[in-house]
């Protein structure tokens, strides 16, 4: 996995990400959609729920809203494994991350959960900001107290 992708899902995970108002048009926005945050059919309820709110925050650059998802002491993983002592550890994570991210699937594996994102480009220019990636999370209380970014994932960006 390049650098530039781990680059990409470490700012994906605490920042850098921003939902609508970016300029672009969707075909779809005439059809009324489900809330960005809520979890579509087949996907694990609660945590789906939890990791499309994250995204969210993140895409609308609401670093402090983001790190409230995370559990103290979380892990988070891209080249090496790091914890996340206190809330202010959070919020860097968060804006580390220097794309905005669609969450295009959730499934559940077992203990764990996995999402799917479509990268895009976020507020740090040159960014490598496109592509897919994947993350593994745990939780406990609703939150999260793992977050492991995987291999890239199968074209279309699904969950295998």
């Amino acid at each position: 996995m390049g650098c530039g992708v781990l680059l990409v899902l470490c700012v994906l995970a605490f920042g850098g990400c921003s939902v609508g108002g970016d300029g672009e048009s969707d075909s779809r926005s005439s059809r009324r959609e489900a809330p960005l945050d809520a979890p579509r059919a087949g996907e694990p309820r609660r945590e789906a729920r939890a990791i499309r709110g994250w995204s969210a925050a993140l895409n609308r650059g609401d670093f402090a809203r983001a790190a409230s998802y995370f559990a103290r002491d979380a892990v988070v993983e891209q080249q090496e494994e790091v914890r996340l002592p206190d809330r202010a550890a959070a919020i860097a994570f968060n804006r580390s991350l220097p794309c905005r991210a669609d969450v295009t699937d959730v499934k559940r594996r077992g203990a764990t959960v996995v999402a799917a994102f479509r990268l895009r480009t976020g507020r740090v220019p040159g960014g490598g900001c496109s592509g897919a990636a994947r993350v593994r999370f745990r939780f406990s209380g609703g939150k999260f107290t793992e977050w492991r970014q995987l291999a890239e994932p199968a074209p279309g960006g699904e969950i295998a």
